[in-house]
């Protein structure tokens, strides 16, 4: 793909005075700045997060009027439903919630909506089962901030309701008890960015207050917050670093949890410390895997249960509902390729099919931004309702555009970079032209040529083992904080070859230096490499890592973009 190439660059006396300063690297200093911290005290805050840096959960919006009407609730031995959603977000924070309301001595239920029946979020479904329980409260989890109707029929029914949610508020709010949502117009609580399941948790911190050993007892949540904010990319940075870095030390620390133990054996993680990654790869999948092909009301009781037969007979069968989303997930990449004109590229992909199921279409549109980027609309289409997942490119908010089209909408919503929508089969083509016309006078023809940012250009010389434990520092990785890339220039080759499944590994030399590399899926660049020419140099993109094999440790770059230097 072609890509431009971005160096950050910043005044190299003010890198040499951070440096001393802050006791790092010039390198890692740059590395910093380009993350926005510029004074010891932020990069001290950021490095070595601390709970104690938290924000006082009653600075959310209406946290005091849902407290009080669940301190009600408690009062009068009323039962609550929890409503939320199936995406491993939302199935996070329905177990989260329902866990801190149960320990507060409330007779609470939840409801998961069914992909395939109902849609997203709060259904009329979940409002059916809490008249059935006898329920006077709902509250909703990652979910609710669109759901205007579903609350007036809800309320109307003598039925409460407090909606939790981060996704971007409408112009009107629906008329709920309270509305939870650090996105809200009138919000001024410091951090907008939070997932779904740390809304709850900031419920929950409220509610715990009413209780004893409450720090114990919220600290023992995070690890379902670090599994639903690395599942929804959100920012790692601010409070979602936080919650995400002492979420994962609980992961990796409290076996003694059924759903823990079960995962990591499960996932060939036993041996094996958790981090945002491997998060990525192992158990986010395989709860998402629930949702996307059928009910997600196994993953909730996964993480609900005290015994561990019943969790480990749940991770099995989430294991195999992942393998099976993984097969049906190729058959749909396979076929929206085919309908790719790769010669003919609009600004945007919108496409539709019968036979797609409807819960991999996201993972597919995702697949399909990082091939071609643009943002990409698939539709599963039945009885003439097209339901489709939407996502999108960093220069392009996908829900301000997707709201432009609202009125060829039967619904949607979402973020800046991924979206659901309904819509009626023949509104597609007009909805088509409609979205690219958009697209077309919000972005220029730079914006749809992906960049590789480069946090540093460097010498060889400057990589080091100590430049990699600082990198380290940065941990967890994530949206808003992924892995800094350096370049450098003017390097020359030595035996390029290919190893394993189409990697490309050589030795890069720059003057007296020089350092084993690996390009994974690189291999295709190989023949350009093969030439006679024995003056070529290149200039690389790259992170600089700690390879470890057979016991064996060494320094070795991680190839991300080449290009001949010029």
């Amino acid at each position: 793909m072609n890509r431009r190439w971005l160096v950050n660059k910043t005044n190299q006396e003010f890198l040499e005075y951070l440096s001393r300063n802050a006791s790092i690297s010039a390198v890692f200093a740059q590395v910093l700045v380009n993350r926005g911290l510029k004074d010891v005290k932020s990069i001290k805050d950021f490095l070595f997060p601390s709970i104690e840096n938290l924000h006082d959960p009653f600075l959310m919006p209406d946290t005091g009027k849902a407290v009080k009407r669940i301190k009600t609730a408690m009062a009068k031995n009323e039962t609550v439903l929890v409503c939320g959603d199936y995406d491993a977000d939302g199935i996070t924070s329905t177990a989260l919630l329902v866990s801190t309301l149960r320990t507060l001595g409330l007779k609470t239920y939840y409801h998961i909506p069914n992909r395939m029946t109902e849609g997203y979020g709060f259904s009329k479904e979940g409002i059916k089962k809490a008249q059935t329980i006898g329920a006077g409260l709902i509250i909703t989890v990652d979910c609710g901030i669109s759901s205007a109707e579903e609350v007036s029929m809800s309320m109307s029914l003598g039925i409460d309701v407090i909606i939790t949610d981060h996704h971007e508020p409408p112009a009107r709010l629906p008329d709920a008890l309270a509305i939870v949502n650090p996105r809200r117009a009138d919000s001024e609580y410091p951090f907008k960015h939070l997932a779904g399941v740390g809304v709850a948790y900031k419920l929950a911190q409220a509610l715990m207050q009413l209780t004893v050993n409450s720090e114990q007892l919220t600290e023992e949540l995070l690890d379902l917050v670090a599994i639903g904010t690395v599942a929804d990319s959100v920012p790692l940075t601010g409070e979602n670093r936080i919650l995400a870095a002492y979420g994962l030390k609980a992961l990796n620390s409290n076996l003694d949890k059924p759903w823990i133990y079960s995962f990591k054996k499960t996932s060939g993680m036993d041996k094996k410390n958790f981090c945002s990654r491997t998060l990525s790869f192992t158990i986010i999948p395989r709860i998402n895997a629930a949702g996307r092909l059928g009910n997600a009301d196994e993953v909730v009781e996964l993480f609900l249960t005290q015994d561990k037969d019943k969790a480990e007979e749940i991770a099995l069968f989430l294991d195999e509902q992942n393998r099976k989303r993984q097969r049906i997930e190729e058959d749909v990449f396979k076929s929206a390729l085919d309908m790719i004109d790769v010669h003919n590229l609009e600004n945007a992909i919108v496409l539709h099919s019968p036979s797609w199921h409807q819960g991999v279409i996201g993972i597919v549109a995702s697949r399909l931004v990082e091939i071609f980027y643009r943002p990409t609309f698939m539709f599963s289409v039945k009885d003439g309702i097209a339901k489709g997942s939407a996502r999108s490119i960093p220069p392009f908010h996908i829900y301000k555009g997707i709201s432009e089209c609202s009125e060829l909408l039967l619904a949607y919503g979402g973020h800046s970079q991924a979206a659901g929508l309904k819509i009626l089969i023949e509104n597609i083509p007009a909805f088509k032209e409609q979205i690219n016309s958009l697209i077309q006078n919000t972005l220029s023809s730079e914006n749809i040529i992906p960049t590789i940012e480069i946090d540093a250009g460097v010498e060889l010389l400057e990589i080091n083992s100590s430049l990699v434990k600082e990198i380290e520092l940065l941990q967890p990785f994530g949206a808003s904080n992924k892995p800094p890339v350096l370049g450098a220039k003017g390097l020359e080759i030595v035996n390029p070859r290919i190893v394993g499944s189409n990697h490309l590994k050589m030795r890069l030399k720059q003057k007296s230096t020089s350092i084993d590399t690996i390009g994974f899926d690189l291999g295709n660049l190989l023949p350009d490499l093969l030439t006679p020419n024995p003056e070529l140099q290149v200039d690389i993109a790259f992170v600089p890592c700690i390879n470890e094999w057979n016991g064996n440790t060494s320094l070795q770059l991680n190839l991300k973009a080449l290009r001949p230097s010029s």
